[in-house]
């Protein structure tokens, strides 16, 4: 069996962890299976054999194989997209009248110089570690790319709806658990980024080479500043230092012979002088621009499989799966009915551990207005664990649409600051909760905590009615890591 992860495999393996810990009992195939697997005890082998079996039984539309071959489409996109980009500037460039040769300086400039410099940045963004904002910034555009990805191909017809809604999913999940994944989403952008610069400069070179080729160009030289052909003729002299000994560059007889004076023009010139720059300029091209270039698209490749072959599945949740696979199972009772933890309204407070936190911010629906004034919450925060609140934030509980106020919100935080998110207890729990608690702890601290608030329905505040009993029950039991508040009697 190969055991070579991709990008696809990783988010199958996201989809269908998620489930396996969102399911309301532990599945009694997850220890079977484990019994009957023959092969080296690695998270890294269990797992990718586990994948394997899972998708073996899977009756829905995976993300993974629609996801790895859009990505390959889009790579092929890119780099036609920069092939044809760069052919038009360069055959732009070399566009020319019989009588106004091109400005030989000019065409350096914009074939060569200006796209070395951009490579040179792409050299200095690669040595430069990605921080965390920086890291999200790429995560939230990679997103909303693959999501105009998918919804142009399901137009075109590439791509059927339920594909494309099994893509969607994949990614949402993968944008709650992208922090754990940074490196590896850094060089799956990096690697088809630089096809799209490596087809831009292949483009480049194959306008000059079909023009010089097949097609009459002419250069010539002009400045009004005082350059002697001596000079010039020492920085072409050095700028063709990786392919001088092979290709030696025009000489100082040839640069003097191209040197064009307006008023006199370029009767007087001869022919052979004009044509010798274009093999200089393809060579430039190439040691400069189509060379970097590949060389930085195979180390983005490399370090995506080093990344993918480096994954090491320590994270809580992978950790979790593993332990149950492990460990032995012992059912002695059934599921537990909902029960309320306080004992009454006005005796103590709830059962949630003094937190270590002095300081509370909360996130409260933003449709709720029912809910607890900020003076309540003071109030009741101050009475039963003695701490203080620094704010009431209304959120619309989508992370995307709160991406920037969480960020603000929850990016000063320190350790001494706890978060209580409320979500609507009333309402049936959804993969989107959980998405979305997962990208409001990554945004804080690791040792801070968050304790997660069930309100009623609207007008009741939080108080459970019987009929939604079972949804709040279900709540609890679909998100065991986290620590709920008990709200009887706040406010």
């Amino acid at each position: 069996m190969r055991f070579k992860w991709t990008l696809g495999d990783i988010l199958d393996y996201e989809l269908f962890l998620g489930e396996e810990l969102d399911s309301l009992s532990p599945s009694e195939n997850l220890r079977t299976w484990f019994l009957n697997y023959r092969g080296r005890i690695t998270p890294r082998r269990i797992l990718y054999s586990w994948l394997k079996s899972r998708r073996s039984f899977a009756t829905a539309v995976l993300p993974g194989k629609t996801v790895n071959r859009l990505y390959r489409i889009i790579a092929v996109i890119l780099l036609l997209f920069g092939f044809l980009t760069g052919s038009g500037l360069g055959w732009g460039v070399l566009s020319y009248a019989g009588s106004n040769p091109v400005n030989l300086f000019m065409a350096l400039t914009v074939l060569v110089g200006i796209p070395f410099l951009l490579t040179s940045l792409a050299l200095i963004l690669n040595a430069i570690p990605s921080g965390g904002n920086r890291s999200r910034r790429m995560r939230d555009r990679l997103m909303r790319f693959v999501r105009g990805s998918v919804d142009f191909s399901r137009r075109v017809g590439i791509m059927d709806r339920e594909h494309a809604d099994a893509v969607i999913g994949g990614i949402s999940r993968f944008r709650g658990r992208s922090v754990i994944y940074r490196s590896l989403l850094r060089w799956s952008v990096s690697q088809p980024v630089q096809l799209r610069a490596l087809g831009f400069h292949l483009g480049i070179f194959s306008a000059v080479l079909w023009r010089g080729v097949v097609q009459d160009v002419a250069f010539a030289w002009q400045t009004t500043l005082n350059v002697s052909t001596q000079s010039l003729y020492n920085f072409i002299f050095s700028f063709s230092r990786p392919w001088r000994v092979l290709f030696p560059p025009p000489s100082i007889s040839q640069i003097a012979g191209s040197r064009v004076i307006l008023k006199n023009g370029i009767d007087a010139l001869d022919n052979a002088d004009l044509v010798v720059w274009w093999p200089f300029i393809c060579l430039a091209i190439l040691s400069y621009g189509v060379l970097p270039r590949l060389l930085l698209f195979i180390y983005s490749a490399i370090r995506r499989q080093i990344v993918l072959g480096n994954l090491s599945f320590s994270d809580s949740k992978s950790h979790k799966l593993l332990l149950m696979m492990k460990t032995p199972r012992v059912d002695t009772a059934g599921g537990e009915p909902y029960r309320e933890e306080a004992a009454s309204s006005d005796s103590g407070p709830s059962r949630v551990s003094l937190p270590a936190s002095k300081v509370f911010k909360i996130l409260i629906p933003a449709e709720r207005t029912d809910l607890m004034a900020e003076e309540t919450w003071g109030e009741s925060l101050h009475n039963r664990w003695g701490v203080t609140l620094e704010g009431v934030t209304a959120v619309a509980l989508d992370d995307e649409d709160d991406a920037q106020i969480l960020r603000t919100t929850l990016g000063k935080m320190s350790g001494k600051t706890g978060l209580i998110l409320v979500f609507e207890g009333w309402r049936p729990y959804t993969a989107a909760a959980g998405l979305y608690t997962e990208f409001v702890q990554s945004l804080m601290p690791e040792d801070s905590p968050l304790l997660i608030a069930l309100a009623g329905r609207p007008g009741t505040g939080f108080e459970v009615e019987n009929r939604d009993k079972d949804t709040f029950s279900q709540w609890r039991r679909l998100m065991p890591n986290c620590e709920f508040l008990d709200m009887k009697g706040w406010g």
